[in-house]
């Protein structure tokens, strides 16, 4: 202690007060907010612990890229697609406990067709009549089907005429006896992604319903955009029904110009997206393309203002090239009565869509608000309480009614200096309303997946960070006001697989396994159950089974225990031989119930949640601990007692950072931690250090704090650094 020390300083008392938000720019001298963070927000501009999170939902078959939640009648529907299939869950709308997943069933018709007049070999196409030049539209080399079960037998068509009143298509061999549907089968409606990429495949989805009533429809369109945000490769929208078309089998079909007045019979494929102006459907892709279909106008008619989604051609439908560059995304915007409306951001334009009735018949009118903006990512818009908020690719933007930069002098060269621009199309965002938070999923680094997150406070307009904590590690999720936390997927594997079991030859007797069978030794089938899945491999990128039947089976040839006739739903590629291991696995990607509780808590049980929160720089050089005035005295500082101000659960850590000057790293020193729970009035110290920072850490399972004013007392300390 210096000689000439201020005695009146002994009994000085400062409150800590540190400004909102956490600040990754700049140096940590120069910041007034809090200069690290893991795992922890603000609200009331007070520091807090993000809420834990725990498993919901599981699946083996690939990271999800794209999800929407609709509730309907007590249930959630979350739908979510990855690179091989669509999925859906079902959970209560008060609680996220359900089932899944249920892979979707996606049927192979492109467009549908209505039969009249069939031979042995030609059909006639209904909605044809007095439309001779529809011929075109069914040119010799089409293939057709007439089932959407299973693997159906495709036709192709050989000759193609009018016959008044319809278009008479023939075939070389011999067709189905008298059916009353076809579908044009020329290209799948869906095509997953290999197994071990590349993948490809990034889902949007939107709902759709009618005004005089019918069932929800979802919309998704599972686009080729996850490697390139500029994909030039179309690929077709699909539609089915919320719920589930049997038991628990929901049904996707291939979205179509197949009804209405003229009707071209082509799918409805883009390499954009898809998006609702209710009560009309949008497309969207390249060169500026926008389309939408039409509705019913006639006000006598019971289907007035009903959703015809296989019209694309009426009058009130529209398609056109907006702008030179690809439209992204699309969402709805408040228009005025009986005008839908919204918004579509291009890679480098933002332009708004309205209806106007009065400017019939044209309709529709596209302005570009702007041409000078950017977008990150398809998935970077997030609208908040009426106003829409994306991420450029070196800035963030808003919209409310015109385009502006949002400003952030917190984190943005922290993260635009680190993000990994070659996975950009995994960025994507989010919301928790109940906090008035906007998350900014993005790689960090070299990671290729999600490792971080950016998150904007929009009541309080403060910027702030996760830390890169392990709870940003997700790869897609929704937010639904009925659900009240949301839902996230992870792009962990997360897999617990079982000691191996062997396959086995055919014992004697017995007939020899199908494709998608195998024996084992001994009686397994309380492992090996209907439902569950096996994997020849343990690697992520190796193809998973689900069992569909497990049967143990002896006799006086055989033996006990026997063996087990293992059959799964579908075919092993590659095939598998005797003396191959198999794997009983459980897990997968995760789908988590976000804000719950405070720990992690997964298949294997709950872990504590690591948080911390680290304050700028308390010293006599760069002002008192109130931060309200600019002492500027070359002095240390001699911190002796701590009295902590929280709302706690559990133990709290307490660490003195410590440097000797601005430019020191920043860790050169530290003292502690020093322990305390919610009956700890003060913590006597004796600790000295010329400019330090106090870290809050929380590590323990029930663990969670919110910061209230804590109190320091501190003295001058020596004269030397």
């Amino acid at each position: 202690m210096a000689d000439n020390a201020d005695f009146a300083q002994y009994s000085a008392l400062y409150t800590l007060n540190v400004k909102p938000g956490i600040k990754r720019d700049g140096t940590v001298f120069e910041a007034e907010e809090f200069t690290d963070g893991v795992w922890c927000r603000f609200q009331r501009e007070r520091a807090k612990k993000i809420g834990g999170y725990r498993t919901v939902f599981n699946s083996l078959s690939g990271i999800y890229r794209g999800m929407i939640i609709q509730p309907n009648n007590g249930v959630n529907y979350i739908f979510a697609g990855n690179f091989n299939e669509l999925d859906v869950f079902t959970t209560s709308t008060n609680y996220a406990v359900g089932s899944g997943p249920y892979k979707a069933d996606i049927l192979p018709g492109q467009v549908g067709l209505t039969v009249v007049n069939p031979t042995t070999n030609s059909i006639q196409i209904a909605g044809t009549s007095g439309v001779s030049g529809a011929v075109a539209y069914f040119p010799v080399g089409t293939d057709i089907i007439f089932s959407q079960s299973g693997t159906p037998t495709t036709y192709t068509t050989t000759s193609v005429s009018y016959v008044a009143p319809y278009v008479q298509v023939g075939f070389s061999g011999t067709i189905p006896a008298t059916p009353t549907s076809a579908w044009i089968a020329n290209a799948p409606t869906f095509t997953p992604d290999p197994f071990g990429g590349p993948y490809r495949t990034n889902w949007q989805f939107d709902a759709v319903y009618s005004a005089t009533g019918g069932e929800l429809q979802i919309l998704a369109h599972p686009g080729y955009n996850l490697i390139n945000l500029d994909n030039g490769i179309p690929s077709q929208v699909l539609v089915g029904g919320i719920t589930p078309t049997t038991g628990n089998t929901w049904t996707f079909s291939g979205l179509s110009d197949s009804a209405g007045q003229s009707p071209t019979y082509q799918p409805i494929s883009v390499d954009g997206g898809v998006c609702v102006l209710y009560p009309f459907t949008f497309v969207y892709g390249s060169h500026g393309y926008i389309a939408n279909n039409n509705i019913s106008t006639n006000t006598n008619n019971a289907t007035y203002q009903k959703q015809s989604l296989y019209d694309w051609n009426g009058p009130l439908a529209n398609q056109v090239n907006v702008s030179a560059s690809k439209v992204v995304k699309g969402m709805t915007v408040r228009g005025g009565t009986n005008s839908p409306s919204g918004l579509f951001w291009s890679t480098d334009s933002l332009i708004r869509v309205s209806f106007t009735a009065a400017n019939a018949p044209t309709y529709w009118n596209y302005d570009i608000v702007s041409s000078q903006i950017s977008i990150m990512s398809a998935n970077t818009v997030v609208e908040m309480d009426g106003i829409y908020f994306w991420m450029g690719v070196d800035r963030f933007y808003l919209y409310n009614g015109s385009v502006k930069v949002l400003p952030n002098d917190k984190n943005v060269n922290y993260l635009f200096d680190n993000i990994n621009f070659s996975s950009r199309q995994k960025v994507w965002a989010t919301k928790v309303p109940r906090f008035n938070e906007i998350w900014f999923f993005y790689p960090r680094g070299e990671a290729t997946e999600c490792t971080d997150v950016i998150i904007y406070n929009t009541k309080d307009q403060i910027w702030y960070d996760t830390g890169m904590a392990l709870g940003s590690q997700r790869s897609c999720g929704y937010t639904t006001e009925l659900l009240p936390t949301p839902l996230w997927a992870d792009w962990n594997y997360d897999v617990i697989y079982s000691a191996p079991r062997v396959i086995v030859t055919t014992p004697t007797g017995l007939s020899a396994p199908a494709a998608n069978q195998f024996y084992l030794h001994g009686d397994e089938t309380p492992t090996f159950s209907p439902g569950d899945s096996v994997s020849f491999f343990r690697s992520p990128d190796a193809a998973t089974y689900v069992i569909a039947s497990s049967v143990n089976i002896y006799n006086t040839t055989i033996g006990t225990p026997g063996v087990t006739l293992v059959t799964c739903t579908t075919n092993f590629d590659p095939v598998v031989a005797p003396g191959q291991d198999v794997f009983y696995i459980t897990g997968g990607y995760n789908i988590w119930q976000h804000e719950f509780g405070h720990d992690r808590v997964g298949l294997t049980g709950s872990t504590a949640i690591y948080s911390s929160i680290t304050t700028s720089d308390i010293s006599w050089v760069g002002g008192t601990p109130s931060g309200d005035s600019a002492q500027g005295i070359n002095r240390r500082m001699h911190l002796r007692r701590f009295e902590p101000n929280f709302l706690q659960t559990g133990v709290i850590g307490l660490t003195i950072l410590g440097r000797k000057f601005a430019d020191d790293d920043v860790d050169s020193q530290t003292s502690g931690p020093y322990f305390f729970d919610d009956k700890v009035g003060k913590i006597d110290l004796r600790v000295e250090y010329r400019l330090m920072r106090l870290q809050f850490e929380s590590n323990e399972l029930g663990g969670s704090f919110e910061m209230g004013r804590n109190i320091i007392t501190c003295e001058y300390g020596d004269e030397r650094p």
